[in-house]
């Protein structure tokens, strides 16, 4: 394979797109677009491997045999640094997770020996899935992203390289053809449009087509007067990239055009090496900032497996001492594996380097399948935490989930018969209670009551309220409207939500009317939106049950009894939640809702009375934890013991 010539400059831009993702991962308020290096990233990759294609087809060595030479040269580049970060990983997690932790680190090590790691995280991608930030593994998605596209990429070009004046139409085509399929997969299905493929190749194929340019057109020696603006423009681009765009936007959509662009300018300005512009000279090719870009990839690798493991051990929002004292381990781990391991098997001539390391990869994903098959366990599997575990994993299992094709971030599916229906609307507070509808009403015939249960995640069943984070907030009320004009047998209506999560914490950004909560004004326009909602129901005819709160709090989580350190896991003793503590912070607002509901006519049905025994909230009955988390009860205890809801589908 011919090799580019060295380009400084681009290395300054790995560095540039490796610190933004660090930094945002670490302190997202920093620079709240970070997370757009990875774009910076796959333009880049576009852009270097593509022109090493071009190259060997320029020059006549374009065949099966350079194809061998192009991926022994991927696995060099990858492979090394990716064993150590993965047998490092796959060591400590064995130290300090719990079994069902460990088996699906297991599952995600697997995946990524076999690059498909977005295709797992995409389908576990759920609501009720663990949190990002507790996944060692989860950056790996993108590697597995950019190893996808280079099975196919060379493919077309075997197809195409004959046919130099179709090659680069043809692939204009394909980048503005998964251009317009990711701006509509980024409303449609935000996460098969940030995790798969299809809808990220058109990052990778404007890489590839400046490439073609620079290869084609000679201009990577040209010094034209506008570099400069094309430069200075470039990096405008990327700064507005990493400070407008914000998590919660639908993404990449529309807007990974800031990174993308942003990189092929600079790209195109700095291709005049020592006579290009200022930005790449001066900033982009400083010593120091190559050195950071020269270590990204094992940078990359080893940050977010240690900030994933301090949000284990330390909890949602770790110290920042802590986040920066793993962020050093991550640092010494990226200088050890790069100037010991990646340099040296690298740049290795013998012809033993490629099969031991091919082998080596294959025996760790073989170790993750063992550790996924639960044959491999960690030392907490000791702690008899089997319940514990156990309530966390089980589902819910909505039968016949359909997402709405007018309203993607809602659910809708059906349990029991087709006579009179129950609606029920609202967030996974309601969606908690399918155990016992599916319980109570599986034997249902064609003319007896069903249920029709509509939920969003984190999307309060009330008119008005809107949070940025979550799209679908605006989504509930007019497909609810919707339904019951839709559906005449709907004859009861079923509102439900975890009313205190969105209403009485701080850090959420849930408002209405322009009022934030939890300010006082917002929680009473609240009120008076949910009284109007309920005598509009009434006046339509339909009975209406409203249900408060079940007791919540993160002591609930069964989870919540084990002392997390760096070194292993250990059990405690967590008292139960007493009824004046939760009353302290929640009661006022309940109150107050439960007043709303009465006076507008609905049936108000309180959770808190089931619960409460001897004046706590217990979180352990008859040796079994009744809770999935620290807000949702466990399925099987709400199938077998929830009775509370029974009346709304009895006829």
């Amino acid at each position: 394979m011919i090799p580019l010539r060295y380009r400084a400059d681009i290395d300054g831009l790995r560095a540039v797109a490796v610190l933004g993702v660090v930094i945002y991962h670490a302190f997202p308020w920093v620079i709240p677009g970070g997370f757009i290096g990875v774009d910076i990233f796959f333009v880049i990759s576009g852009y270097l491997i593509s022109g090493i294609l071009y190259k060997g087809h320029k020059a006549g060595t374009f065949s099966s045999f350079s194809f061998r030479e192009f991926y022994a040269r991927r696995i060099r580049r990858l492979f090394p640094a990716l064993i150590t970060m993965l047998v490092i990983t796959m060591a400590y997690g064995w130290m300090i997770l719990l079994p069902d932790e460990f088996q699906q680190l297991g599952k995600h090590v697997a995946a990524g020996t076999l690059f498909i790691q977005n295709f797992v995280f995409w389908q576990e991608s759920g609501y009720f899935d663990t949190a990002a930030s507790l996944k060692p593994l989860l950056h790996l998605w993108s590697l597995a992203v950019e190893e996808q596209f280079y099975i196919f990429f060379p493919l077309l070009l075997i197809l195409l390289w004959r046919k130099t004046k179709i090659l680069a139409p043809t692939m204009l085509v394909l980048l503005i053809a998964t251009f317009v399929l990711n701006v509509v997969m980024s409303v449609q299905n935000s996460m098969s449009d940030f995790f798969l493929t299809p809808y990220r190749a058109w990052e990778f194929l404007g890489g590839s087509l400046l490439a073609w340019w620079h290869e084609e057109r000679g201009h990577e020696e040209e010094v034209p007067l506008h570099r400069e603006a094309l430069s200075w423009g470039g990096l405008i681009l990327l700064g507005m990239g990493f400070a407008f765009i914000h998590t919660g936007d639908p993404y990449p959509g529309w807007r990974a055009l800031l990174p993308v662009a942003g990189t092929l300018l600079l790209m195109e300005g700095g291709a005049g090496g020592l006579k290009g512009p200022w930005v790449n000279r001066k900033i982009l090719s400083n010593p120091v900032v190559v050195w950071v870009g020269l270590i990204s990839y094992p940078l990359y690798l080893f940050h977010w497996p240690a900030l994933s493991f301090v949000h284990i051990v330390k909890g949602e929002n770790p110290k920042p001492i802590h986040i920066i004292e793993v962020l050093g381990v991550a640092l010494l781990l990226t200088i050890l594996t790069y100037y010991f391991i990646e340099k040296k098997l690298r740049h290795n001539r013998s012809r033993w380097t490629l099969s031991t390391l091919v082998i080596a990869f294959i025996l760790v994903g073989a170790v993750g399948a063992s550790v996924w098959g639960g044959w491999i366990k960690p030392p907490s599997v000791k702690l008899h935490v089997e319940d514990m575990v156990m309530s966390g994993s089980e589902e819910f299992c909505p039968p016949s989930t359909k997402y709405l094709p007018t309203a993607p971030h809602l659910a809708l599916f059906h349990v029991g018969g087709n006579g009179p229906q129950t609606l029920f609307v609202g967030d996974s507070n309601i969606l908690q209670y399918t155990p016992r509808l599916r319980h109570l009403l599986t034997q249902g015939v064609d003319d007896s009551r069903g249920a029709l249960i509509l939920w969003g995640g984190g999307i309060p069943p009330v008119q008005g309220i809107f949070d940025p984070v979550h799209p679908g907030t605006r989504e509930m009320i007019p497909e609810m409207e919707k339904l019951i004009r839709e559906n005449k047998k709907i004859d009861r209506v079923v509102v439900g939500s975890n009313w205190v999560w969105w209403s009485c914490l701080p850090g959420f950004s849930y408002q209405i009317e322009g009022k934030a909560f939890p300010a006082e004004d917002a929680k009473v326009a609240a009120l008076v939106s949910i009284r109007k909602m309920i005598h509009q129901l009434r006046d339509e005819g339909k009975a209406v049950y409203l249900v408060l709160n079940i007791p919540v709090d993160p002591i609930q989580d069964p989870k919540s009894e084990m002392i997390r350190r760096f070194d292993g896991v250990t059990i405690s003793a967590v008292p139960p939640m007493t009824a004046s503590a939760f009353c302290s912070l929640y009661g006022d607002f309940l109150f107050r809702l439960k007043e709303a509901g009465e006076k507008a006519g609905a049936i108000v049905i309180d959770p808190l009375d089931f619960f409460l025994a001897s004046g706590v909230y217990p979180r352990i009955i008859h040796g079994k934890h009744i809770y999935k988390d620290s807000c949702h009860l466990r399925p099987s205890f709400v199938r077998d013991h929830v009775t509370y809801l029974d009346e709304t589908v009895r006829d």
